[in-house]
C-alpha cells in the first residue's frame, strides 16, 4: 500500500512540475487573446466564393459593397480574403465599466479610411456614424476627432484626410496622430513645433490621414507618462482626463493590424483607458480620440456599444473606419 501511495505522490508531483513548465511559457506569449474561431452566426467570405481583390482609391469613396448582410446581436466576426474583424464585449468588475474592443486586420493599407458627413470635410454638416458607415460601406466604423470641434469661434486643429488637406490650422497643445501611405501610425506631440513640422510626409513616406485630438497614450510600444496624460493643457478642454466617461481610442498592434476601444456608461479616466488598451494587446501607437455621447462603434451598420444620450446616436462630423476591397 505504501508504494501505491508513493508512486501516486510521483505522478501528482509530475504533474506539478508539467504544469509550472507549462503555463508560464504560455502567459509570456504575446498579450492579445487567441483568434475566436468563427461561429454559425458569423459571417466569411472565402476566395472559393468567387471575387477579386483590388486596392481601394485614396480618394472620398467607399468601400467594395459588403451585399446584405444577415446581421445578427451574436455576429462577432466578420472576414473575407481582404479584412477580418473581431469585436468583443466586456462587463468588468476589474476596470468597473463595460467595454468594447474590435481587432481588425486588413490586406492593403487603403482598406484604413475616413469619411466626413459633407463627404468632403469642408462643413460642420453631422450624421451619426451608423449613416456615414453605411453610405461608406463600412465593415466597422468608429467616430473620428470631430474636426470642426470649435475653440471660442474658429476650428482650429489640423484636418488631412484621404491624402487631402483639408484644413492648415493648428492647435498646437494637442497631439497630432499621422497615418502614413503604409497603414503605420505616428505621433507628433506637442512639445513639438507643430506649426512648423512637416505633416504631409512622415520618414519619407505620404501621410493619408492626420487627427488632431488626443492626448497620445502610448508611442513606439511605450506608455505615455501619467502626469502627461493628466495635464489638462495637453488636450481638448472638454476631455478631462482624469475623470470618468465615456472614451474612444484607435490602436496600431502591428503592420495592417489595429485595434479599436470604447467604454460605455459611467466610462474610465485616460490613464486607465491606457492601461486596458495595453492589457489586451501589445500595442505600439494608442491614440485617444472624441469620446462623450460622440462615442460609437458600429460593426456591419449597427451601433454595438451603449450610449448616454437618451436621444440616440449623437451626430458627428466625421469617421474612421475600415472597408473590405474584395469585390464580387
Amino acid at each position: 500500500m505504501m508504494k501505491f501511495f508513493r508512486a501516486m505522490a510521483v505522478i501528482v508531483l509530475a504533474c506539478l512540475l508539467c504544469t509550472v513548465s507549462i503555463f508560464p511559457a504560455f502567459a509570456e506569449t504575446a498579450q492579445e487573446s487567441p483568434r475566436l474561431t468563427p461561429g454559425p452566426a458569423d459571417y466569411v467570405v472565402t476566395e472559393e466564393s468567387g471575387g477579386e481583390f483590388r486596392p481601394l482609391p485614396i480618394d472620398m469613396t467607399g468601400g467594395a459593397p459588403l451585399g446584405r448582410i444577415p446581421y445578427s446581436a451574436d455576429m462577432n466576426i466578420y472576414q473575407d480574403p481582404t479584412i477580418r474583424v473581431e469585436r468583443h464585449r466586456v462587463v468588468s468588475p476589474e476596470w468597473n465599466c463595460t467595454y468594447y474592443y474590435a481587432f481588425i486586420e486588413i490586406k492593403d493599407p487603403s482598406q484604413l479610411r475616413t469619411a466626413a458627413g459633407d463627404d468632403a470635410f469642408r462643413t460642420t454638416t453631422k450624421k451619426p456614424v451608423h449613416l456615414i458607415s453605411k453610405h461608406k460601406n463600412a465593415v466597422l466604423a468608429i467616430n473620428g476627432d470631430y474636426f470642426a470641434a470649435f475653440s471660442g469661434n474658429k476650428a482650429n486643429n489640423y484636418v488631412l484626410r484621404q491624402g487631402t488637406l483639408c484644413r492648415d490650422t493648428i492647435a498646437p497643445e494637442l497631439d497630432m496622430l499621422l497615418i502614413d501611405e503604409d497603414g503605420d501610425f505616428h505621433v507628433l506631440t506637442s512639445d513639438n513645433d507643430l506649426v512648423a513640422a512637416e505633416k504631409e510626409t512622415i520618414d519619407g513616406k505620404k501621410v493619408i490621414n492626420a487627427f488632431q485630438f488626443g492626448p497620445a497614450l502610448v508611442i513606439d510600444g511605450e506608455k505615455v507618462a501619467d502626469d502627461i496624460i493628466l495635464n489638462r493643457d495637453h488636450a481638448p478642454n472638454y476631455v478631462e482626463a482624469d475623470r470618468l466617461a465615456q472614451r474612444m481610442c484607435i490602436a496600431q498592434i502591428d503592420k495592417l493590424h489595429y485595434m479599436v476601444l470604447c467604454c460605455a456608461h459611467y466610462g474610465i479616466n485616460l490613464v486607465d483607458l491606457r492601461d486596458l488598451a495595453m492589457s489586451l494587446a501589445d500595442c505600439k501607437v494608442v491614440y485617444n480620440l472624441d469620446g462623450g455621447a460622440s462615442t460609437q462603434m458600429v460593426f456591419l451598420n449597427q451601433q454595438v456599444n451603449n450610449t448616454t444620450s437618451s436621444e440616440g446616436p449623437r451626430p458627428v462630423t466625421d469617421i474612421i473606419y475600415f472597408a473590405s476591397a474584395w469585390f464580387k
